[in-house]
């Protein structure tokens, strides 16, 4: 999906906080992205390995804090002018409350402020996030398929 520009301020929750990880952070991060996603716990391993190569790469690492705590997760990499939004995860008690909107918009808007053109992310087609990013300002660019071989 692509943005397309509109107004953002309006869409963030004064109730979430958003702030770039530091490096001690990033267990934390981690931990969180992989709870927020359902993902193996093993996935650990190789997150901690290219999170921080990321952030020596230039690429912004978020957490969203609720009630102090923290309960989100997103990603901004900007690269040619193009802002990349990845990684955007909110624990499941927590869903619904604007979390996820306040991350986008907060990753969007220092994608808007570093230069990038173009401003990115990928989401399944029909799904809870597709509408929500289209109540941000994004609209579907072009649509990927992926197959699996079942054995």
């Amino acid at each position: 999906m692509v943005f397309q520009e509109k107004p953002l301020e309006d869409k963030l929750n004064p109730a979430v906080k958003v702030k770039e990880i530091s490096e001690d952070e990033i267990d934390l991060f981690d931990r969180l992205l992989i709870t927020s996603f359902e993902m193996p716990i093993e996935w650990k391993r190789v997150f901690d390995k290219i999170i921080p190569e990321w952030m020596l790469k230039g690429a912004k690492h978020y957490l969203a804090y609720a009630d102090g705590k923290p309960v989100g997760t997103t990603t901004l990499i900007s690269l040619m002018k193009t802002g990349g939004i990845f990684n955007v995860g909110t624990l499941k008690e927590y869903r619904r409350r604007g979390v996820g909107t306040t991350l986008t918009v907060h990753a969007l808007m220092d994608s808007i402020d570093e230069g990038n053109d173009l401003h990115t992310l990928q989401t399944t087609k029909g799904g809870d996030a597709e509408r929500l990013y289209k109540k941000i300002g994004f609209e579907i660019d072009h649509t990927i398929s992926y197959f699996i071989k079942k054995f």
